[in-house]
Order: C-alpha cells, then sequence, then structure tokens
C-alpha cells in the first residue's frame, strides 16, 4: 500500500522527473486536508512530536501568495481510521512520522526543480525546525512502554494499515473527477414541443 500510494496521481508529482508547480500545490492541498485531521487523533501519544499542520499551512500560505488561485482552504478528509489505544495511536503516528523521514528524501529534488526551500513553500516536507532523530528516539520510547504484547503489536499494525488506507481513500476522493448528475447529461431536446 505504501509503495502504491507514491505512485498515486496525487502525490505522483512529488516524485517526478519534472514535476510542475501545480501538481506540487495539488499533493500539499491533499497532504494538509489529511494531516489537519489525523494529527488531533494522536493524543498523548504525540508527546515528544513536532506538530506537521503548521509547517503544510506556511506552505499553503506561501504557494498561494503568488496568486496561482488555489489560495481557498483545501477539504479536510472525513473518513478516518479509529485510533482506540494508545498501541493504535502509535500504529498511527508512525506512518504520519515516517512522511517526515520521507519528505526529506525528496526535498533536494523539490528544491532543484521547482526552486521551493524550507522558507519557500516546502516546509513540510523539509521538517523545517524538527529533530527528526529526537523524534524517532521519542516513538521508540513510546513503542517500547505500549506496545509490548503480541495484541498490542497488533493494533498498532492495524492501525498503521488503517492510516495508509485512508489516505489512499482521500486521495482517491480528490483525484476523481466530479460527476455531474445523469439529467444533467442528458442532451438537450430540440424541436417542436420540446
Amino acid at each position: 500500500m505504501h509503495e502504491r500510494l507514491h505512485l498515486h496521481p496525487v502525490l505522483r508529482p512529488l516524485t517526478m522527473r519534472r514535476p510542475q508547480m501545480a501538481g506540487y500545490l495539488g499533493a500539499v492541498r491533499a497532504l494538509y486536508g489529511f494531516v489537519i485531521p489525523m494529527e488531533p487523533r494522536l493524543g498523548d501519544e504525540a508527546a515528544g512530536r513536532a506538530a506537521r499542520a503548521p509547517l503544510l499551512a506556511a506552505d499553503l500560505r506561501c504557494l498561494t501568495s503568488e496568486g496561482d488561485g488555489s489560495s481557498s482552504e483545501p477539504p479536510l478528509a472525513e473518513e478516518l481510521p479509529e485510533l482506540a489505544s494508545p498501541a493504535a495511536r502509535l500504529g498511527c503516528r508512525w506512518v504520519l512520522d515516517g512522511s517526515a523521514q520521507g519528505g526529506r528524501a525528496m526535498l533536494g529534488h523539490l528544491q532543484r526543480s521547482l526552486g521551493v526551500g524550507p522558507d519557500r513553500g516546502a516546509a513540510y516536507f523539509a521538517s523545517a525546525a524538527v529533530d527528526l532523530a529526537a523524534e524517532r528516539l521519542s516513538l521508540r520510547d513510546h513503542l517500547e512502554r505500549h506496545v509490548t504484547t503480541e495484541e498490542t503489536c497488533r493494533e498498532a499494525v492495524e492501525a498503521a494499515e488503517a492510516t495508509f488506507a485512508a489516505l489512499e481513500r482521500w486521495l482517491d476522493q480528490l483525484h476523481r473527477p466530479s460527476r455531474t448528475p445523469d439529467h444533467d447529461q442528458r442532451p438537450h431536446a430540440s424541436g417542436p414541443g420540446a
């Protein structure tokens, strides 16, 4: 599922050889729409982790200040996984934190091809002012305290899978073209009596 997400049409502009700014902005808006409602769900298991939502908000402000017409507030994902236990919340955190590692790996390419940077629309991908090494240690500490049995391990893994699945559904929802009702697609009648 993780590999499939890298190729998803909404996120694909991040790794394309020659990305376009419109595709990049679409990916940032999609991530914003997912991260904003997900981060608060981490609860106490977010301790030791910097929020990414402010980074995405800063990126959107920077990118949309250039007048590309996409300054409206992005929609937010609603179909999110249940995270009923500390282990489940840690499984979700593992996914969200892992995206920060991937973002830093993509940053150089995005800087070279689009001219973005930590203070120019790529704070999220740079994990600007975030100590990722310290966050990894914090996550490991939480895992060692809360994911200690076969059951809690299963809860964490299932929550990680559910987070990936929710992100994929969200991206699919954004990618689907809007449809008009069938009655709007019928040809208009013409001629007498029409």
